[in-house]
C-alpha cells in the first residue's frame, strides 16, 4: 500500500514520539501501541521505496567514477534503528526529507579525482544539494564531498572520499561501536574527539602532498597517547 509524504512524515513523528516515551520509561498502551506499530510499517515501506533509486544511482556512479581508475563503490539502505537515531537527534526532521535513507559512497584515488567526479555529477544529474566538507570540514574533522541526488522522486546521498578520508571515517565508526557511542555524531570523550580532529587535519595535508609541520606531528602524537589512555581505561573497566 502506497503512502503520501504527509503520511510518511506523520509516521516519522509518531515513531519518534513513541521512542521518546519508551526512553522516558513510559509503557505504550493501546491504541498508542497500535499507532506505533503502524508507524513502523509506513517507515519500512518508505525505506523500501529507496531501494530501486539507490541501485540506479549506484550503477550510474560506478560509470562516472570508473573514469578515475578503479574506485570502490558501495551502497546501503539506512536501517530502522539508524533512522530512529536520526529522528531523535534531529526533532524537526521530516522523514520525507531525510536525504540519506539511501546512500552511495565512492572511494576515489585522490582529491582531484573526487572533485572531477563531483563536477560531472552536478552537470549530468539532478543534484539538490552539494556540500564540500573538504573546503569546510565538519567540526569533528570529517572530510568528503556530499551530493544529494533526486532520483525518481527519492533523495539519495552520494559521498565521494579519498582513501585517507575513508580510513578516517571507518576509524571513527569503529571507535563509535567499540568504546565511544555517538562519536561519529560529535559526542563522546574529549580525548578521542581532539585526536580525530588532529588526525583529519593530518590526513588532509597528506592528501594535498603538503609537508607536515613538526608541531602538528607532536600534537598528534600527544593526542594519540591521551586517546590510548582512555581506551586502555575503558577496556580495563569493561573486564
Amino acid at each position: 500500500m502506497a503512502h503520501s509524504k504527509s503520511e510518511v512524515n506523520r509516521a516519522g513523528a509518531l515513531f519518534a514520539e513513541g521512542l521518546h516515551a519508551i526512553i522516558d520509561g513510559d509503557v505504550l498502551v493501546e491504541p498508542r501501541r497500535a499507532e506505533f506499530r503502524k508507524a513502523i510499517r509506513v517507515i519500512e515501506w518508505w525505506r523500501g521505496e529507496h531501494a530501486k533509486p539507490l541501485s540506479r544511482v549506484a550503477a550510474n556512479l560506478r560509470y562516472y567514477a570508473g573514469e578515475e581508475g578503479k574506485p570502490v563503490v558501495a551502497q546501503r539502505l539506512k536501517k530502522l534503528p539508524t533512522i530512529a537515531g536520526k529522528l531523535l537527534r534531529e526533532p524537526t526532521m521530516k522523514l520525507s526529507r531525510m536525504a540519506d535513507i539511501g546512500g552511495v559512497r565512492a572511494v576515489l584515488p585522490n582529491q582531484d579525482a573526487a572533485y572531477r567526479v563531483a563536477s560531472c555529477l552536478r552537470r549530468n544529474w539532478t543534484i539538490s544539494k552539494f556540500r564540500d566538507y573538504v573546503a569546510e570540514p565538519k567540526p569533528d574533522g570529517y572530510r568528503a564531498l556530499h551530493l544529494i541526488n533526486r532520483n525518481r522522486g527519492r533523495l539519495i546521498e552520494v559521498q565521494l572520499r579519498t582513501p585517507r578520508q575513508d580510513l578516517w571515517a571507518n576509524l571513527v565508526e569503529g571507535f563509535d561501536r567499540a568504546v565511544a557511542p555517538d562519536l561519529k555524531f560529535g559526542a563522546g570523550p574529549q580525548e578521542l574527539r581532539d585526536y580525530f580532529v588532529a588526525l583529519g587535519e593530518f590526513q588532509a595535508l597528506r592528501d594535498q602532498d603538503v609537508q607536515i609541520d613538526s608541531a602538528l606531528l607532536d600534537r598528534l602524537e600527544g593526542l594519540q597517547k591521551r586517546a590510548n589512555t582512555f581506551i586502555d581505561r575503558e577496556t580495563d573497566e569493561s573486564r
